[in-house]
């Protein structure tokens, strides 16, 4: 398995096509595994897509250490070192893949083409603020069905995918049940990615963006957890980001790239194209 030193860890990586290159950055607990589904088939015959599991999941090291959005940001910065990418890359990440996705545009600005921010935000916005730690809604669901039950029931619930859409897809449903726990991601790990995620405020630096940035959401990911109303703030980040072009993709929740994959990566690759 190809594994590159990124700063103190080592990161599992895969490269796929050639081209222009494009990260793919992961959300919540994740690895690579959900980005091989629909997205790295549908860009490698357009770009060299690079995929990569986060520190603490799939086969990148797991140090038990506090994480932060600005730790993720320098990994993936590294990482885009080590494989020798000298031009900017265009970025894409999904939910906190986003929020990672904007510090890495805010800290390392040299290194990002253009952005793509599906279903994330900018921590606080509006008179929202989010739960620090782990809410209280996560840490009950976990006690309730245990962790593996939570991750299974975590990858197919209403707010991942519309009710009315997740009854009629049980294939779609069973895989990504199955990709949740192919994750492997230690509990312990899980809770460190939550904690980190709650804490990233990015609302006053967001002007200082200067990559273009494409901002999708579902306009059914309305769904309140604990960072919020999505389709919220990503209008915030859309609103605040210099130029941002925000694109709402009807009848979608948080899981876009499953939900709507043609529309969703067209999007994607044109909007790359373009820039």
């Amino acid at each position: 398995m190809p594994t590159i030193k990124t700063g103190d860890i080592n990161t599992y990586y895969e490269v796929h096509g050639q081209g222009a290159p494009v990260l793919l950055i992961a959300g919540t607990g994740s690895s690579h595994h959900g980005w091989m589904m629909e997205t790295v088939p549908r860009l490698s015959p357009h770009f060299q897509v690079i995929v990569y599991d986060l520190r603490g999941t799939g086969e990148t090291d797991k140090p038990d250490i506090p994480y932060s959005m600005r730790m993720f940001a320098k990994d993936a910065a590294d990482l885009l070192d080590g494989l020798g990418i000298t031009e900017p890359a265009h970025v894409a990440g999904h939910s906190m893949g986003g929020r990672i996705a904007q510090w890495l545009a805010l800290d390392y600005p040299e290194k990002v083409r253009s952005l793509v921010l599906a279903c994330s935000g900018p921590g606080r916005y509006d008179d929202f603020r989010p739960e620090p730690g782990i809410p209280l809604k996560h840490a009950l669901e976990m006690i309730e069905k245990g962790y593996e039950g939570y991750r299974r029931y975590y990858a197919t619930c209403e707010f991942m995918f519309p009710k009315e859409f997740s009854s009629t897809h049980p294939e779609l449903m069973r895989k990504m049940e199955e990709k949740a726990i192919q994750e492997n991601t230690p509990a312990k790990m899980y809770l460190r990615h939550i904690i980190a995620r709650q804490a990233h405020d990015t609302l006053d630096l967001l002007p200082r963006i200067s990559a273009p940035t494409l901002v999708l959401e579902g306009a059914k990911d309305d769904v309140v957890r604990g960072t919020g109303n999505h389709v919220r703030s990503s209008q915030v980040l859309a609103e605040k980001i210099p130029g941002a072009r925000f694109e709402l993709i009807p009848g979608c929740a948080h899981a876009v790239f499953q939900q709507e994959p043609e529309l969703v990566h067209q999007l994607m690759i044109d909007f790359c194209n373009a820039h």
